[in-house]
């Protein structure tokens, strides 16, 4: 069987896509494009270092006062600038789990990013990823941002990528008898307005993933 891969968010896509539109993110994974400029890089790095400094916001203002000083000079700078300004507005308004605010953590940049999980390679490449001391124990957690405005991920998606990034520091990053603590692998979409938390007590959404993981694999060998 051919390697399958995907990334957590083109998967966390593929959940509620029609059959053509899995078809087309599976065409995509296949032969991805490695020139792609991604979007909104200046957002995400703002809404990054604000996390890292527990939810403080000044991040965010210099973000928006950076934002509102350019001149895009290209249709796709313009587009980027207005959605950019409206998602570091957004974010003001999200409340970050006071637990996480009050966490004494490092930010880690572990080597792996990726997860192996039924056959699937998960690109899960975490934003954040923390280690820090809660209660007298080491534990990890990890955020993974979403910043689409056509395509913002709802409660079930985002339950998904939050239950993956757990699977992924739990099996990749986390040190024994280090723990990895599900209320701190975040899926933060901006434009959904959620912040959503992993639940392993929630075995409905392991069965789906592992439902979804089946579909890919039977595309991947069609393709």
């Amino acid at each position: 069987m051919k390697e399958c891969k995907i990334s957590i968010n083109q998967f966390a896509n593929f959940s509620k896509s029609t059959k053509k539109g899995k078809k087309g993110i599976i065409t995509r994974q296949l032969s991805p494009d490695l020139f792609r400029v991604p979007w909104y890089q200046l957002t995400k790095a703002k809404v990054k270092k604000s996390l890292e400094y527990k939810g403080d916001l000044q991040p965010i203002f210099d973000g928006i006062n950076i934002l509102k000083n350019r001149i895009p000079d290209t249709d796709r700078k313009k587009r980027d600038r207005q959605v950019s300004l409206e998602a570091l507005e957004r974010f003001v308004e999200l409340q970050i789990p006071h637990y996480f605010k009050q966490l004494d953590f490092e930010v880690i940049k572990p080597k792996e990013k990726n997860l192996q999980f039924e056959n699937v390679n998960f690109i899960i490449s975490p934003d954040l990823v923390i280690k820090g001391n809660y209660k007298g124990k080491t534990i990890y957690g990890g955020v993974k941002i979403h910043i689409s405005k056509s395509k913002p991920f709802d409660l079930q998606q985002s339950k998904l990528v939050s239950h993956l990034i757990y699977e992924y520091l739990k099996n990749e990053v986390a040190e024994h008898p280090s723990q990895v603590l599900p209320e701190f692998c975040l899926s933060i979409d901006v434009f959904g307005n959620r912040i959503v938390s992993a639940d392993e007590t929630d075995k409905t959404i392991e069965e789906e993933i592992k439902a979804l993981c089946s579909e890919i694999k039977d595309l991947w060998e069609a393709a």
